[in-house]
């Protein structure tokens, strides 16, 4: 039987509001018992996608954090890069975003506009700010940073968020929009290029990986790899998969039934 790869994106696809449905725990359970290499390939940091997981009690045979800044495959680093001239951008991020985070090893920096009102912050960005605090040593300036993997904005829409991403593109910088956020990562770091090191390390064909994702920086390993884009994803989203399903489950069924029949 030949290796099965499933690289599924974290927030608005796996997860709804910080639940994972019980169908979707079931068919990540069925895949991996057939033999599948399951793992989720986010945006987010180790920390806080860590801490979920564990609280769903989902196993992982590798993560893709931050973007594939860094890639963990059990024990293993596959891939640790860190952000390099974020400095000339602080002054603009300052400018364009409500509030930005900064991610180093074990410490973190995060800015939030005097102009942000309480009710613009949704209660999982508050648990998401929340978490950051609790799990990394917050310093007070971004200069006091080490080293940092990765820069995670919100801005006040999509339209902005595909503006900034624009503007930080000039500064030699990787930024990758999704819906009003965006993230600033490491130069030549992105999901799809992460999702192949992973397939690589696990020998599997790339007709084999399969992926599942719902905002724009998913589109590139949708369209990459044998992709599934949820059903509420944008309409380029969508064409960039494909199919279309509702649910991580769902997809997960479907693979089931075709790479192991």
């Amino acid at each position: 039987m030949h290796a099965v790869l499933f690289a599924s994106d974290f927030d608005g696809t796996l997860s709804h509001g910080q639940e994972i449905d019980a169908q979707t725990l079931a068919a990540v359970s069925r895949f991996r018992q057939k033999g599948g290499r399951f793992g989720v390939c986010s945006g987010r940091d180790p920390g806080t996608l860590k801490d979920e997981l564990s609280q769903h009690g989902l196993a992982c045979d590798f993560l893709i954090l931050m973007n594939g800044a860094r890639i963990e495959a059990g024990a293993d680093c596959l891939q640790e890069k860190l952000l390099s001239g974020w400095e000339k951008a602080l002054p603009l991020l300052r400018a364009r975003c409500l509030f930005f985070t900064m991610l180093s090893r074990e410490e973190a920096y995060m800015f939030r506009s005097g102009k942000v009102r309480t009710a613009e912050v949704s209660a999982g960005e508050q648990a998401y700010i929340d978490a950051i605090g609790r799990m990394y040593a917050m310093r007070r300036c971004a200069e006091e940073l080490a080293a940092v993997y990765q820069i995670s904005c919100r801005t006040q829409d999509g339209r902005a968020a595909v503006a900034l991403a624009d503007e930080l593109h000039r500064f030699g910088l990787s930024a990758w929009p999704n819906c009003e956020y965006v993230d600033v990562v490491p130069k030549g770091v992105g999901k799809a290029p992460a999702v192949a090191a992973v397939a690589a390390h696990f020998g599997v064909a790339s007709g084999r990986v399969y992926t599942a994702g719902d905002g724009r920086n998913d589109m590139e390993m949708l369209s990459r790899f044998r992709g599934f884009a949820m059903s509420r994803a944008e309409e380029c989203v969508r064409r960039a998969a494909s199919w279309t399903v509702k649910t991580v489950g769902e997809a997960l069924e479907q693979v089931c039934g075709e790479a192991f029949a």
